[in-house]
């Protein structure tokens, strides 16, 4: 008995994708502090937070799977405000993992 295992590609991109929001702003704080971007590793680190727990929620929750890909791809394209996209690679990785959430169906087995 095999059962209907959840998505797993898109959950992991979109994990991989809060955890470089969050790491980038972090890692450089001290240069955006120059800048005066005081803030960005305070908002980097709320929404790649929500970033992980979607990711996780999507996993975990497979039939609320496409819902949480467009809350993914909305964070996304949220953190290039307010926490740079981290370095648009964060960015990307969410864009890329909601929308592998947003593609992910059930297998019919």
């Amino acid at each position: 008995m095999r059962g209907n295992r959840g998505p797993v590609a898109g959950p992991f991109v979109v994990v991989l994708a809060g955890a470089v929001i969050v790491a980038v702003p972090v890692l450089f704080g001290d240069v955006l502090a120059v800048f005066g971007a005081d803030s960005v590793p305070t908002v980097a680190l709320g929404i790649g937070g929500a970033l992980v727990l979607v990711g996780v929620a999507a996993h975990l929750q497979p039939s609320f799977t496409t819902e949480l890909g467009v809350v993914a791809i909305g964070l996304s394209l949220l953190s290039v405000f307010g926490a740079l996209g981290g370095l648009v690679v964060g960015l990307l990785l969410g864009v890329v993992g909601g929308s592998l959430c947003v593609a992910w169906k059930p297998s019919t087995e």
